[in-house]
């Protein structure tokens, strides 16, 4: 096995920070396919397929060091439990992505591309939390940006899915926003899991 200078302890804080990385890239690219014509989609789609893959591998890297680490930096299960959102929200993203593919979306709306900025924003700051997290200090003002954007998510989605019921004639059209606009939404559910996550272990270890 070869030496390592840093704690083991500490690989922890690594692995969270490229979980991070990913995640935001994972992110991006959402936004990126969200803001994109219906031919390039299916790009956008597979790059988020490999982020998928890579996130699972950092999440399995996480749990193989919880089974080989003694001491640990924050308790075991709020560990596994961060991990595990991180993957949830990688996961989703690359869901929603293929939702779009496979059900033949030809036209993004402006309240997906809304939700796309946000989730952008939102990766924006666990990214700068991730990096405060070994500290743990000045992280607060990261999941109150976090749960006001998710609260401005959700007014879209309910404003996007009236409208859809409301102003569309066309069943499929109405079946395939309904599922991208549930999907997206999870997706920014699932980010606020994060930042409860994170202000729990704060609050647990200040």
């Amino acid at each position: 096995m070869p030496f390592s200078l840093v704690p083991r302890e500490r690989q922890f804080f690594t692995l969270f920070r490229e979980n991070a990385a990913n995640f935001m890239e994972a992110l991006k690219i959402l936004n990126d396919l969200l803001n994109s014509e219906p031919g390039e989609f299916s790009q956008h789609h597979r790059r988020l397929r490999d982020l998928e893959h890579k996130g699972d591998e950092v999440t399995h890297n996480v749990i193989k060091e919880l089974n080989r680490t003694f001491i640990t930096p924050f308790d075991r299960d709020d560990i596994y439990a961060l991990a595990s959102a991180v993957d949830d929200v990688i996961d989703l993203a690359e869901e929603a992505a293929d939702t779009i593919v496979l059900d033949r979306v030809d036209a993004i709306t402006a309240p997906a591309r809304e939700m796309g900025a946000i989730l952008l924003q939102i990766g924006q700051e666990m990214v700068q939390a991730f990096d405060k997290l070994e500290a743990r200090t000045d992280m607060t003002q990261h999941w109150l940006r976090v749960h006001d954007l998710e609260n401005q998510a959700d007014r879209i989605t309910r404003e996007a899915i009236g409208e859809l019921f409301q102003n569309n004639q066309d069943p499929i059209h109405v079946i395939k926003w309904k599922d991208v606009y549930a999907l997206l939404e999870k997706t920014v559910d699932r980010t606020e899991d994060v930042a409860n996550i994170l202000e729990a272990v704060t609050i647990k270890n200040a």
